[in-house]
């Protein structure tokens, strides 16, 4: 049975985009698009509007066999053209309910991409969003996502599949051992190897390589902060766009020695011990049933955010996330962060409230129980009518999102690197916001509730993308991020307005918990 917790990650874009998307129709009068990458010809299908897609292009060879649980590579050549006009298979999941379509289209074989393009061959290289999907790390898929009016607005858009659960994230101390002292993290080297596939053939579809904005929901915006914290530098993308997800997703980070722990259990249920070549023999379908079976701490939700727990392998994630921000981020990138007004409940549920408090805010607990009320489940509701949710979801959202996300841009900019706060509320007051809600608002170009439809929040999404500013003459100003004054911009029903000190008492009770 899917846990409470999941029911909420059911939101994330897997499940909010293919809904909220119309199917652009090919027309029969253009002829089939081609395009030579590095590996050969595909050929994709015209949009109808001047534009074209190819789905299902690989950019890493499949990950199985030998393969399985190893860095990516490069995808072999091929003679002759590529079809690239369907959906590639998922990659292997459980169904939970709201990935059902994934979980029925699933394999191994699916380190793949989707493009969209409004032009092959235009009078200047366009930007390029490239969309990590969430899932808690664990399902989801690309589908549907390139299927979106951003193209209208001049931006190449491009969705990547990457390794998920105990396929994208395990550690053992026998692939350690295997790997030079690291294991883990596949699934964030397959969305580097995309990155780099992006950056090397790109132009070829009318994408600049130099304006590559990464973006991300949930799990997604947890990777693409990952990525952002310990490879800007790398050159191979501009800026970063997250949505309802913070590093390490609010969570303390696991050591190897405690990732590999968990796989241990693995090997246990699986009764193989350490024999990697047993393990890279047997059928995906068991694999993924035995990992269901893994938990997390005990007083920690069991399903949903086990792999949302950041494993410091010393390689792909060299150090802690707290750690590289004191430290400061080598050529920061701009980077938005934006959460909604309510997102997921405590893992684990109401029973977990007290334990979660414990872990998060230490001797300050009972100073938050008093600040909550805690009392069984209270929904709190601003002057505005506006509500957040009950006990479970309140504490939750601020302590897995609104205030991380602060506490994170608060260091992120500490040096003088650019960066945005959001916060949506887009839902008519009285009404139950949730995470992923801000999704269809960027992908598309919805006005906001009562407001013109002049103000969107795809506008400030494409201006990110082109030039690393939201902001532009026609639209409401977006103040840049700055502590301890902590503006933001809050895209509501009622349209844009500015505030400052998000979460206010809370998040600083949250700091303060930091700083001992």
């Amino acid at each position: 049975m899917v846990r409470v917790g999941l029911r909420w990650i059911l939101q994330v874009s897997c499940c909010v985009l293919c809904g909220a998307f119309a199917v652009v129709n090919p027309s029969r009068a253009q002829p089939p698009p081609q395009v030579t990458v590095t590996a050969g010809t595909l050929v994709g299908r015209p949009d109808g509007g001047g534009g074209a897609l190819f789905l299902g292009v690989p950019y890493a060879a499949p990950p199985i066999g030998e393969l399985r649980w190893r860095a990516p590579r490069r995808p072999a050549p091929w003679n002759g053209v590529r079809q690239a006009t369907h959906e590639p298979p998922a990659c292997p999941q459980s169904n939970f309910g709201w990935n059902a379509g994934a979980a029925r289209h699933q394999s191994e074989n699916c380190l793949y991409l989707d493009i969209h393009t409004p032009s092959l061959a235009p009078k200047r290289l366009l930007p390029v969003l490239v969309w990590v999907h969430g899932g808690s790390n664990l399902a989801g898929a690309a589908a549907g996502v390139v299927d979106t009016d951003l193209v209208k607005r001049g931006i190449v858009v491009v969705a990547i599949q990457y390794r998920l659960g105990v396929f994208g994230f395990l550690s053992t101390p026998a692939l350690s051992a295997e790997q030079g002292g690291h294991s883990g993290n596949y699934g964030l080297m397959d969305q580097l190897r995309a990155l780099q596939w992006v950056h090397d053939n790109i132009a070829k579809f009318g994408g600049d390589p130099t304006r590559v904005t990464i973006g991300g929901q949930s799990a997604g915006a947890m990777d693409v902060g990952l990525i952002t914290l310990f490879y800007g530098s790398a050159h191979l993308f501009a800026r970063t766009w997250a949505a309802g997800g913070v590093p390490t997703f609010g969570e303390p980070v696991r050591s190897l020695s405690e990732s590999e722990a968990i796989g241990v259990r693995l090997e246990s249920i699986l009764g193989t011990g350490d024999d990697l070549a047993r393990l890279r023999n047997l059928p995906a379908r068991k694999l993924v049933a035995a990992a269901g079976e893994l938990h997390n701490a005990p007083t920690f939700d069991a399903c949903c955010y086990l792999w949302l727990q950041a494993t410091v392998d010393g390689k792909v994630v060299p150090t802690s996330p707290e750690t590289a921000l004191a430290r400061g981020i080598r050529d920061a990138v701009p980077y938005v962060l934006l959460t909604n007004r309510i997102e997921l409940p405590v893992p684990g549920g109401t029973k977990s409230i007290i334990p979660r408090l414990r872990q998060v805010f230490g001797i300050r607990t009972a100073d938050v129980e008093r600040f909550y009320g805690v009392n069984g489940g209270v929904t709190a509701t601003d002057a505005r009518g506006y509500t957040y949710g009950t006990l479970a979801q309140r504490i939750g959202t601020d302590t897995s999102f609104r205030c991380p996300a602060n506490y994170v841009l608060d260091r992120y900019t500490a040096h003088g690197a650019r960066a945005w706060r959001a916060e949506a509320s887009v839902e008519e007051a009285h009404r139950l916001s949730h995470h992923g809600a801000a999704l269809p608002y960027l992908f598309r170009d919805l006005p906001l509730g009562r407001a013109s439809s002049k103000v969107t929040l795809q506008a400030y999404f494409a201006n990110f993308i082109k030039d690393g500013n939201p902001n532009a003459a026609s639209l409401p100003v977006w103040p840049r991020y700055s502590s301890p004054s902590r503006e933001y911009a809050e895209f509501s029903y009622g349209g844009v307005s500015v505030g400052a000190r998000l979460g206010g008492a809370i998040c600083r009770l949250y700091d303060e918990s930091r700083s001992k």
